[in-house]
């Protein structure tokens, strides 16, 4: 029978990977809008200067926060998983169950 400690870093673990797979498929949104824009922006000639400058800004912003958004989130993963023993290390005070 499986232990709570076990169920708990399984539930963790999906939790990271459908995390980690949906940052990066909207980082990849993201970057090719940020690509597409950049694209538009080189040949749009009616666009004033401080319109680049200032998408830019914007596209830089986004792709910042997005990746201290992960960051946060890593740190909060990394947290939780020191509650958790590993699945290969048994529970402090338990003996290591036999295969």
């Amino acid at each position: 029978m499986m232990e709570h400690s076990q169920i708990a870093r399984q539930m963790l673990d999906l939790q990271k990977i459908a995390f980690t797979n949906a940052y990066d498929f909207v980082a990849m949104v993201q970057n090719q809008a940020a690509s597409s824009t950049k694209a538009m922006m080189s040949r749009a000639n009616l666009l004033p200067e401080e319109g680049r400058k200032a998408m830019t800004s914007w596209i830089n912003t986004c792709q910042e926060e997005r990746d201290r958004f992960k960051s946060y989130v890593e740190a909060g993963f990394a947290s939780l998983e020191k509650r958790f023993p590993q699945e290969d290390q048994p529970a402090p005070g338990k003996p290591a169950a036999e295969k």
